[in-house]
């Protein structure tokens, strides 16, 4: 009888240890044990799009001077940004998916894109769209609420054979101090070879946590578009550019643009 108790207790003190073993197993067989801090659960970079002009806030349809000092009014800033990218402590690039359409019309512009838990030390990202998403694509494949949609895209492309707008630039100016803004001002920037890239190292890392949000400002200085340290635009010489086959006016502009972009 003694023998029995002592066997049916040794039995049940081992249920217990059965249970924990078979629970260890189910979690160790499991890819995401719901205890582990999962690193392939994304966070949110957010860049805040501010506009200025000469270090200053500007607001489309404000009058202002450009550097040779006609007075000038931008009334449409509208450019496309895609790959936008960190680099992290490995200095590896960590690339979201998103193509992003910057409407300087409409206030609160973002850039919302999603990256994986972690430190990052630079931005990057591109001016227009790469060649794969550009020419030959015809934008009534996508949904209407997409960025390269024909309604998303708001009218930032040629034709589906040629591509899309990478940059539009447009407003009035005038000849000299108190004359009307009359002159028209039509920078239209577009095709591959016009697409640049743009790349910034932070003074201090931002940190990207799991499944929260990280905020940074993306300042564009509309002037520096016009006058900056190796080049600079006349704007009476130079009013018009459409470069849906490519120009060299079109190139210069992209360039200047490059260094227009400043990350706070």
């Amino acid at each position: 009888m003694m023998k029995y108790l002592s066997s049916h207790i040794e039995k049940r003190n081992l249920v217990p240890f059965v249970w924990i073993g078979l629970l260890m197993l189910i979690l160790v067989g499991c890819t995401r044990p719901f205890f582990w801090m999962d690193d392939d659960v994304p966070g949110t970079f957010r860049m805040d799009a501010i506009l200025e002009w000469e270090g200053q806030p500007y607001s489309l349809g404000m009058e202002t001077e450009d550097h040779m000092n006609h007075p000038l009014r931008l009334d449409n800033l509208q450019m496309y940004i895609s790959e936008v990218a960190l680099r992290n402590e490995q200095g590896e690039w960590e690339k979201g998916d998103k193509v992003h359409l910057l409407d300087f019309n409409v206030q609160n512009q973002r850039i919302l894109d999603a990256f994986p838990p972690g430190m990052y030390d630079a931005i990057r990202f591109g001016m227009g769209l790469p060649s794969e998403i550009n020419a030959d694509i015809d934008p009534a494949s996508y949904p209407n609420d997409h960025p390269l949609s024909v309604v998303g895209s708001a009218g930032m492309f040629w034709t589906w054979a040629s591509g899309y707008v990478f940059v539009k630039y447009e407003g009035k100016y005038a000849l000299q101090a108190g004359e009307q803004l009359i002159e028209p001002l039509s920078y239209h920037c577009g095709t591959d070879d016009s697409f640049r890239t743009v790349t910034w190292e932070l003074e201090q890392s931002i940190q990207i946590r799991r499944q929260n949000l990280t905020t940074t400002e993306l300042v564009f200085d509309a002037s520096k578009v016009l006058l900056g340290e190796a080049d600079s635009i006349d704007i009476v010489m130079d009013p018009v550019t459409h470069n849906s086959e490519g120009t060299i006016l079109g190139g210069r502009l992209m360039d200047l643009m490059v260094d227009a972009w400043t990350i706070r």
